[in-house]
């Protein structure tokens, strides 16, 4: 099992798919739901497209690479550097390096975890705190609190209406009300500025 924890986790480097991967090892998880989730949860993949400056890397091996190597620490790291900043031996480094440091580390964790004595208790708690302090840091800043309250409409929403889809309900109930909150902050401008 930590073998192949460490292997999935070489492949999947998404942290939301790799669950979903892990789950789909159950013989209950219908193939159709495997798929259709981690279609939903890696969909903003497809956004990353639009921006992310695959143009700068000119050889076909190292756009392949880059192509494969975009994830949500690489788009963050790039989305913050200046345009006369950004080049393809940057780029494909960073890349690199958030590939080394994905897998490197989830190998470590596996060496770690299997050299621990018997479940510790209180560990898998780990995770449900980690989550716990990026909301609270997500509440802290003024400019993310409609999101946060956002989401546990949705999430509020989704466990009431359907209970054994709770978490997919809650992902399309809560892009529906960012794409409604969007329209209507980008609207609202648009709109102080003719009225000006």
């Amino acid at each position: 099992m930590p073998a192949e924890e460490g292997l999935v986790g070489g492949q999947v480097r998404d942290g939301h798919a790799h669950e979903v991967v892990r789950a789909a090892e159950q013989p209950v998880t219908p193939l159709a739901a495997v798929a259709l989730t981690v279609l939903v949860v890696n969909f903003r993949y497809v956004f990353y497209a639009f921006s992310f400056p695959l143009h700068l890397v000119k050889h076909p091996v190292a756009k392949a690479y880059a192509v494969y190597a975009v994830i949500d620490e690489a788009y963050a790291v790039n989305a913050s550097l200046p345009e006369a900043e950004r080049s393809a031996p940057r780029l494909l480094a960073m890349q690199i390096a958030c590939e080394s440091y994905w897998v490197g580390g989830g190998l470590v964790g596996v060496a770690l975890g299997a050299a621990l004595p018997a479940p510790i208790k209180g560990l898998e708690f780990a995770l449900c705190a980690l989550f716990t302090v990026l909301t609270l840091d997500a509440f802290r800043s003024p400019g993310e609190l409609p999101s946060v309250l956002l989401a546990g409409a949705g999430a509020a929403l989704a466990l009431v209406l359907t209970p054994g889809l709770a978490m997919f309900t809650a992902l399309l109930l809560f892009v529906g009300l960012l794409l409604v909150r969007h329209t209507l902050t980008t609207r609202r401008p648009a709109q102080e500025t003719s009225d000006a």
